[in-house]
């Protein structure tokens, strides 16, 4: 009699699917076999096989009857578990139903996975999977201990036939033993059921964050335009005019605008941090400063740092952001004022959890004493825009941008409530050593640069929004940039030749060819081209193979745009 083994038959008959989920379980230490057909998976099926992965077209076309004979052999207390990787446009009930009608009878236990599906929903419907089927063979174990214990009770009434105490006490104890057996089977559903919660809301979280990077990446397309538009009408007013107090509020609430927008890239993780090996004791305690400042004379702030000499991997501008984002909660749960503890302290992960590899984790944790956090509201705290405070109080992305923030360093955030006596929030990230050099995406410096320093210098500008490229070509001839622009990298490349441009001026996000895509080209017309990459979100490593490129974030001044074309075309900032 075998006993369980995590082990998993994989068939993904197209492309690098099977060694890339092979390389991904191993890492979970789930034993794997790659098979090469539909037959060869159908005959290596056993009554012992922990669970079958594979993709719906290997099933196509092939005679599901041998599968279904196998499957027919299987003992009664055996289902065998499938996890199936299918399509988006295959995910709705109707092709599912319809899919499932086709499938053999005994093929029952099935978990459809959407593809592309990301490394934690495949391992956590794999893990999942196996847990269920790992029961089954407890299952399978009880069930014959029993009939053990059953013929043993026979044997024992057949012998103590006129002993009724010792025939009570044996039914005692059976009882005893199906009580502890319902008991266990029950925890086991408990906890499969928080697991699919758990995937649940990761894929909800994922999908959402998709969604709100490409809102945050339009939104900056529009705060763009807006402030260089803004800057144009400043430029053609005189000093005295009363339009420029309007002007001027218009722009301070693009600002505000481009904060917001900074926020949701947080939370969509599409906008890369710049990773280094943070020392996270002392970055608490350069936050402190900022943090009382923020709290005001009614609240305290009490620290306890156990974390000495302990390094994190993370981004410390933003880590600190999110600090202070904690701090402000914590204050504005305690109208009547408190003690907000900052503390910090080792805390690793064994075994398995829903959001975090084992392994070695830091742990900052700010904790208040105010109302609590209720049930329902603990369900959406991460999501956008969704906030307890009332109207004006908040935007409802601070605790959304804490959540993009740590899931983007490696780590979660995990919340303690409890309603009427306070909350705590734990940031956990990844230990990192102090000497470990992660990459990091560098935050460009514009030095100065005196007068319409533009003069003779030739910008070619692509960019596929009419009223971003518009305003940023209206701006730099006002300062006196030789200006050429097109609508499409196909257009751009055209006009390169050369004497022309000094320096290229690139949108990433653009159809056809990207802002990457369009810079390699160009540079294999002019080696050596300056490139000057402006951008909603960008992931640096597209610029991998440009050289002597930079980046900058939408929406910027014209002003800053222009002295960063300036110091490119002169040499003055290379990459």
């Amino acid at each position: 009699m075998k006993p369980f083994a995590r082990h998993v038959l994989i068939l993904t008959p197209f492309g690098r699917d099977a060694l890339t989920m092979e390389k991904l379980l191993e890492g979970r230490n789930i034993g794997t076999t790659i098979m090469a057909s539909f037959d060869q998976l159908v005959g290596e099926i056993d009554a012992y096989t922990g669970a079958v992965l594979l993709a719906d077209e290997s099933l196509a076309g092939q005679n599901l009857a041998s599968l279904e004979a196998k499957l027919h052999t299987q003992p009664s207390w055996s289902d065998l578990p499938f996890v199936m990787l299918t399509r988006r446009e295959r995910m709705d009930a109707a092709h599912q139903k319809r899919l499932q009608g086709s499938l053999p009878r005994r093929m029952s236990n099935i978990v459809f996975v959407e593809r592309p599906a990301s490394a934690l929903a495949l391992t956590s419907a794999v893990e999942a999977a196996l847990s269920g089927r790992e029961r089954q063979f407890e299952i399978r174990d009880e069930l014959r201990a029993a009939v053990l214990m059953n013929e043993r009770l026979s044997e024992a009434e057949a012998t103590l036939a006129r002993s009724h105490q010792e025939l009570e006490k044996l039914v005692e104890e059976r009882t005893a033993a199906l009580r502890d057996s319902h008991e266990r089977l029950r925890a086991e559903a408990e906890e499969r059921r928080r697991a699919e919660e758990a995937l649940a809301h990761a894929q909800k979280m994922e999908a959402v964050g998709r969604l709100t990077g490409g809102i945050a990446h339009d939104f900056n397309n529009l705060l763009m335009a807006l402030l260089g538009n803004l800057e144009l009408a400043r430029r053609h007013l005189d000093g005295g005019s009363p339009v420029l107090s309007y002007i001027d509020k218009a722009y301070k609430a693009t600002q505000r605008g481009a904060k917001l927008s900074a926020q949701l890239l947080a939370f969509s993780r599409i906008q890369k941090l710049a990773l280094e090996s943070v020392n996270i004791d002392g970055l608490i305690g350069n936050v402190v400063d900022l943090a009382r400042h923020s709290l005001g004379a009614m609240h305290g702030i009490e620290l306890k740092l156990d974390a000495p000499g302990s390094f994190a991997q993370a981004d410390a501008n933003q880590l600190e952001l999110a600090v202070l984002n904690l701090v402000n909660n914590a204050r504005d749960a305690m109208e009547d004022g408190g003690t907000v503890t900052l503390s910090t302290g080792l805390h690793p992960i064994v075994g398995s959890d829903p959001d975090l590899a084992p392994g070695s984790y830091v742990q900052i944790c700010v904790t208040d004493s105010g109302t609590g956090i209720s049930p329902d509201a603990l369900k959406r705290i991460f999501d956008p825009f969704f906030t307890t405070k009332p109207l004006g109080k908040g935007t409802g992305l601070g605790l959304a941008q804490v959540w993009g923030i740590a899931r983007q360093c490696g780590g979660t955030v995990r919340v303690t409530p409890a309603v009427g006596r306070g909350t705590t929030f734990c940031l956990l990230l990844p230990l990192a050593a102090q000497s470990e050099e992660l990459v990091a995406a560098e935050t460009v410096t514009l030095d100065a640069v005196d007068g319409n320093a533009g003069h003779g210098t030739s910008v070619l500008v692509i960019d596929d929004d009419d009223n971003v490229r518009e305003s940023i070509v209206a701006g730099l001839t006002l300062e006196e940039f030789d200006v050429r622009e097109a609508k499409s990298g196909e257009d751009g490349l055209a006009l390169i030749g050369a004497d022309f441009p000094d320096v290229l001026l690139v949108d990433f996000a653009m159809p056809n060819m990207n802002g990457a895509d369009v810079a390699r080209a160009a540079q294999k017309i002019r080696p050596g081209l300056p490139v000057l990459m402006v951008t909603g979100y960008l992931d640096t490593a597209a610029l991998d193979g440009v050289s002597n490129a930079q980046i900058l974030h939408k929406p910027l001044p014209l002003e800053a745009l222009g002295r960063m074309i300036v110091n490119l075309a002169g040499g003055g900032q290379s990459a």
